[in-house]
């Protein structure tokens, strides 16, 4: 696969690439050809050798030699005799696909590593082409997809544009740390009322986050639109950790832990009548104070992590250039960057680089502020505050003077273009009207009389109507590339995972970490804490919360008592952290490709983030989650 990989990179030559067939030796100016065959073998192989080590030492040669490695060494490992051959070959694709999507070899992206996945794992037999392709039928999977048709939607119809300027203005204009709180908010009241984190969060939150970012960040540096979507997504993880009703896999926990506790009450009679239930409320009541101590922390940590820009960087690269220039900053430079600007003159970020360019480099004469005023109007520097210091987040300006400019005008203005860009559109109208009406059958589901719709099936009829009012038009449907990429690779992975079950991979690791962890002699916290841990991270090989739940929190409930620990405790703390996980990886949950399919966050950063914020969540959870359970009762 290694040559094979060479060749589609151009970075190794094939027969007729280049590669000396014949010997290729000058002396005294004279070209000696060897047709002696052995020793035109021998140099042809050294050539080859030679091109193929250049290849993996370039940038396209060791992702591959990495991916492959990695999928080697684990088919290289003793199989365990409960273990099928397929099975374990099938992890060794898993593996390696993953590898792939975080190293990207010759460029390529996970959609096109997961379809030579599945085409691997079916050519060599380890896997039907129909059992590989079987979640594209998923209701989940396709709940994902409708998520993005209906941000688009409240993208186009304006709605979501709306919505967000309203939220800027209730955080503050110069305050992108408060406006992420402010999201936080929003999805910790819909948590309880919506248990399906796509459709809270992917057709909801996001679509105001890039409303925003539309607005705010138009060079296309997306630091902005980065910072706020990794606040969203690791809130959308804390609050399904927090009530029984925000995802679905909850109630199919608290279930397990019910009728274990109930199997535990029958065969030891009355020692265990004291075993209290998982409910609602003692599962909302001992993930309150963690839960609410990580939503307040995880932004600053976020923050200090991947904080948002504070200067035009285009503004400042710009002036800088000049300055090396020996160009003095008069009247006739800013002129010259305000054309240059285009657009962007028209955000908060560029007006606020602006000034602070003026106060640094010097004005001539007064000349360079007095064109600032002429071009972007007189009161352009109150838009962001004359006392603006030069560290200050001045990222979050929704086209800071236009906008500032308009509130300042008397409502009997004569000018009536900003009047008619305030009314409603009939667009935006039918937008508002059939979310509301998602939203209702959403929360309502199971709960109202008469209205038990299926979450994907009221996105689907959203979706219908959208396009029956002309919101949305086919065309947009079928150029929703990152919905139908996130299509096929979420099918495929979601379909190796399920594979992996279904062989017995997971039974066979989570059955060996409770008979190790049993055997080890840790106490209870330490073995317990150890087991939440793994919990957590063995989500990298999961592409579902609620397939991992299935999969792994019956039998880790069962190691957990075995250790000692209060049943209450045990079964609530798991269920959280069955939570907490889905902010590990851009496939961890159903929200997850659909925030990150927008491309504002690197794999790479979505990876780094989402295991530091893991760790700070653990700790926190852990250390002042269980000392709040146990003041509780509960643990």
């Amino acid at each position: 696969l290694l040559p094979m990989a060479a060749v589609m990179s151009g970075g190794y030559g094939a027969v007729g690439s280049g590669a000396p067939l014949i010997g290729d030796h000058k002396e005294a100016n004279v070209e000696i050809i060897d047709y002696h065959p052995l020793r035109k073998r021998v140099r042809d192989d050294r050539t080859r050798v030679r091109k193929m080590l250049d290849f993996i030492k370039s940038s396209d040669g060791w992702p591959w030699l990495l991916v492959m490695g990695v999928g080697g060494a684990i088919l290289a490992t003793p199989i365990p005799s409960t273990v099928p051959f397929e099975g374990w070959a099938l992890l060794a694709i898993f593996v390696a696909t993953i590898v792939g999507a975080v190293v990207q070899p010759s460029g390529f992206g996970l959609g096109p590593l997961c379809v030579m996945a599945v085409s691997i794992a079916c050519s060599t037999r380890c896997l039907g082409i129909q059992t590989a392709l079987k979640d594209l039928g998923s209701k989940n999977l396709w709940l994902v997809v409708m998520a993005f048709f209906i941000a688009r939607a409240l993208i186009k119809s304006r709605l979501a544009s709306r919505v967000a300027m309203n939220l800027a203005a209730l955080a503050g204009e110069h305050n992108t740390l408060a406006l992420a709180y402010c999201f936080i908010g929003a999805e910790i009241i819909l948590a309880p009322m919506i248990p399906s984190v796509t459709a809270r969060t992917g057709s909801i939150i996001f679509p105001l986050i890039v409303a925003i970012v539309e607005a705010r960040d138009p060079d296309g540096s997306r630091r902005i639109g980065s910072f706020l979507t990794l606040c969203a997504f690791q809130a959308s993880a804390v609050s399904s950790a927090m009530f029984v009703t925000a995802m679905a896999g909850n109630p199919i926990a608290q279930n397990f832990a019910n009728q274990r506790f109930i199997e535990i009450q029958g065969e030891t009679g009355a020692e265990s009548a004291s075993i209290e239930l998982v409910s609602a409320f003692n599962w909302m009541l001992g993930s309150l104070v963690p839960g609410v101590l990580c939503l307040l922390l995880n932004p600053l940590l976020i923050y200090s992590l991947h904080a948002p820009r504070v200067e035009d960087e285009w503004l400042v690269a710009r002036a800088e250039e000049r300055r090396r220039e020996g160009q003095r900053l008069d009247g006739r430079a800013i002129e010259t960057l305000y054309a240059e600007a285009g657009a962007r003159v028209s955000t908060l970020l560029f007006r606020s680089t602006l000034r602070k360019i003026i106060t640094s480099q010097g004005d001539v004469e007064g000349k360079a502020r007095a064109k600032a005023d002429e071009l972007l109007g007189e009161d352009w520097e109150e838009s962001f505050g004359a006392t603006t210091s030069k560290g200050a987040d001045t990222s979050s300006g929704i086209r800071g003077g236009q906008s500032h400019r308009r509130s300042r005008r008397s409502p009997g203005s004569a000018d009536n273009s900003d009047e008619k860009e305030e009314s409603w559109s009939r667009e935006e109208i039918a937008t508002f009207l059939i979310v509301v009406g998602m939203l209702v059958a959403w929360i309502g589901e199971g709960k109202l009389p008469g209205l038990n719709i299926d979450p994907t099936t009221t996105a689907f009829l959203g979706v219908s109507m959208l396009l029956l009012t002309k919101v949305l038009e086919w065309r947009d449907i079928v150029s929703e590339v990152d919905a139908w990429s996130t299509l096929v690779w979420l099918a495929i992975l979601s379909g190796l995972a399920n594979a992996l079950k279904d062989a017995g991979v997971i039974g066979f690791f989570s059955m060996n970490i409770g008979n190790v962890l049993q055997a080890s002699g840790l106490g209870t916290a330490t073995g317990f804490s150890a087991l939440l841990c793994v919990n957590v991270y063995s989500h990298y090989l999961f592409a579902s919360c609620t397939a991992h739940m299935i999969s792994m929190y019956a039998a880790f409930l069962d190691v957990s008592l075995a250790l000692g620990v209060q049943p209450l405790g045990a079964a609530l703390l798991l269920g959280y952290t069955s939570n907490l996980m889905g902010g590990l990886t851009h496939y961890a949950t159903g929200a997850a490709p659909v925030l990150f399919g927008r491309g504002y966050v690197s794999l790479g950063e979505w990876w780094r983030i989402g295991f530091v914020l893991s760790v700070s969540n653990l700790i926190i959870f852990l250390v002042i989650g269980t000392a709040w359970m146990k003041g509780l009762g509960y643990i």
